[in-house]
């Protein structure tokens, strides 16, 4: 509101001095534009340091151990999962990567949620995340599974996904997707890719390495 009070004071001041031509225009408008201008100045750098404003409803809680999700009391064990996406990049207090000047700047840590779906069940849950640590020990707690093949039903190329770009690097990870790869779950070039190597004699290496062609 502040910058359109602005904009149609200077826009006053601009029709008086091409056709109006009257003193008091300018002496009532342009202390109105100035003053409307420094108030947009200080709300636009107040939410630019602001976190987002947004009502949490907490619904339950997620659980994660070594053989099952734990979902507001509901066990779903990996086993009997067939398909799932999870994604765990936001966390409280995460600097947004914004261009717009209206939008806060720091995150309150829910753009991350779990799909779960079984034979007879789908659920959907956001997640709340308090920290970049958490973000870290989620994602990597899941992958530490995923390569022991405690998912059995659900497809490696999408397991996969789950792994974060260092986890990828891992001896752990470099091994399943091999053995995915091997088994005809994977592409050979794709696979590679997914191994998240830094140079083309990495590549070369993960070829000789794992019998890749």
């Amino acid at each position: 509101m502040s910058i359109g009070i602005a904009m149609f004071s200077f826009l006053i001041i601009l029709i008086n001095k091409e056709y109006l031509g009257f003193d008091f225009l300018e002496t009532v408008f342009f202390p109105i534009a100035i003053v409307s201008f420094i108030v947009f100045s200080i709300s636009q750098f107040i939410t630019m340091f602001s976190k987002e404003d947004i009502d949490i409803t907490y619904t339950g809680k997620l659980k994660i151990t070594e053989d099952e999700f734990i979902i507001d009391k509901e066990k779903i064990s990996f086993t009997d999962i067939i398909s799932i996406k999870l994604s765990v990049d936001d966390y409280k207090g995460r600097l947004k990567n914004t261009h717009s000047n209206t939008e806060p700047m720091y995150s309150k840590g829910v753009e991350n949620f779990v799909m779960i779906y079984t034979v007879d069940k789908k659920i959907e849950k956001q997640i709340q995340v308090c920290n970049l640590r958490e973000t870290h020990l989620i994602s990597d707690f899941i992958a530490a599974q995923i390569v022991k093949n405690k998912f059995i039903k659900v497809k490696p190329k999408q397991l996969i996904t789950i792994f974060s770009d260092q986890f990828k690097k891992t001896e752990e990870a470099r091994n399943y997707i091999a053995k995915q790869i091997k088994n005809r779950k994977i592409k050979a070039v794709e696979g590679l890719l997914m191994m998240n190597y830094s140079s083309d004699k990495e590549a070369k290496e993960l070829r000789e390495k794992y019998n890749i062609h």
